[in-house]
């Protein structure tokens, strides 16, 4: 297995609480600094409860660098990483109101979130507020400290995306591209796109192909001249899609070929990749839960290819049967983010509906060509 690689990182604990990140689901996860500083945010403990305590809700990973032959590199050893804690005490505008199930990507080195509930039915206490997060470091030499700077970001025009749960968002650029999710009506099909120079956004419509779901798959594909919407739940798993071409400013025609071999799926954790023209979609619920969001369904641990270009199916991996390599277990509900070759997940939910687990395991892992 020569084109992918997974590695657990187990960072150093914080140098002063000596703590490290709480189990989660439904949380965020972003990466920032050129490949430096992993960001968590929110998610939940106790199922449909967000995480308040101060302690808990914000973390970084720092991954410092190290010279090898007068390179700059990223370092992958377990030495290399250390958690830190971020108080929530801000600068700017006061923090967001704790959440689940937002939606969470970084623009450079500015992660935004949108939406998310802190309720427990379908579309409860839902919201579609954005926020900004920027991390703020001191000026010494070991940086061992920083602030937050959270700043409301308020759209410019009156056309904003409905409040919503368990959506996805990715940036592409200086573009958002968010899709689907959970609203006070029920699952919705809409894609949305917020420029984060103009602070606007924008509807792009509904997919005439696509049912409203919760947990979808969003991809940049072609160099980001079209976003692919794959999988989610729909009232069950699925493994459709479509595409929305950046160029003609509309969905195409009919669905995205090529994914009937990858079993329906939603919640998975996913990232494109244009260094190697690749995407990745890691595992995700299979069967969902007879408890709902109270308990855990059934969940996959493998690894689908796309090609990055077309969003057709390359491979489909499973963990080699002899154990002789490190790999994340079953999850979904877990969130992911990419770097260059190397796409990052951390925690998620596992077990099943008589034991839900929820995880707080970091991974990475370096894709080839």
């Amino acid at each position: 297995m020569n084109n992918l690689k997974f590695q657990r990182i187990v960072p150093n604990p914080d140098v002063n609480s000596t703590k490290t990140p709480l189990p989660r689901s439904s949380h965020g996860l972003s990466i920032i600094r050129d490949g430096t500083f992993l960001v968590l945010y929110g998610g939940e403990n106790i199922a449909r409860t967000p995480i308040t305590d101060a302690t808990q809700v914000l973390w970084l990973a720092k991954n410092k660098t190290h010279t090898n032959n007068g390179t700059t590199e990223v370092g992958g050893d377990d030495d290399d990483y250390e958690w830190q804690w971020i108080s929530p005490t801000s600068i700017g505008d006061a923090a967001p109101p704790s959440r689940v199930a937002h939606a969470q990507a970084a623009v450079g080195n500015n992660i935004y979130i949108f939406g998310g509930r802190n309720g427990i039915e379908m579309g409860e206490n839902a919201m579609n507020d954005m926020w900004m997060l920027q991390i703020v470091l001191d000026d010494t030499e070991t940086k061992n400290s920083a602030t937050i700077r959270w700043t409301q970001i308020i759209s410019q025009g009156d056309n904003i995306p409905e409040a919503r749960s368990f959506h996805k968002m990715i940036a592409v650029g200086t573009n958002i591209y968010m899709f689907g999710g959970c609203g006070s009506n029920g699952r919705l099909n809409d894609l949305w796109k917020f420029d984060t120079i103009d602070n606007k956004w924008t509807s792009l419509g509904l997919s005439h192909v696509l049912r409203g779901r919760g947990g979808p798959i969003v991809l940049s594909l072609s160099d980001g001249n079209k976003i692919a919407i794959v999988a989610g739940f729909a009232g069950e798993e699925t493994n459709d899609g479509h595409v929305y071409n950046n160029i003609n400013n509309a969905w195409e025609e009919g669905g995205m070929k090529g994914l009937a071999d990858m079993r329906p799926r939603s919640v998975c954790c996913f990232g494109s990749l244009p260094q190697v023209n690749k995407c990745v979609i890691f595992g995700g619920e299979v069967d969902p839960s007879q408890k709902g969001h109270e308990g855990a369904g059934g969940f996959e641990q493998d690894v689908v290819i796309l090609d990055g270009t077309s969003g057709s199916i390359l491979e489909n991996i499973k963990p080699s049967e002899d154990n002789d390599e490190e790999w994340p277990g079953n999850r979904g509900w877990a969130d992911a983010t990419v770097h260059g070759d190397t796409f990052y997940m951390f925690g998620g939910l596992a077990g099943d509906d008589a034991s839900p687990v929820r995880l707080d395991d970091l991974w990475q892992c370096k894709v080839s060509p």
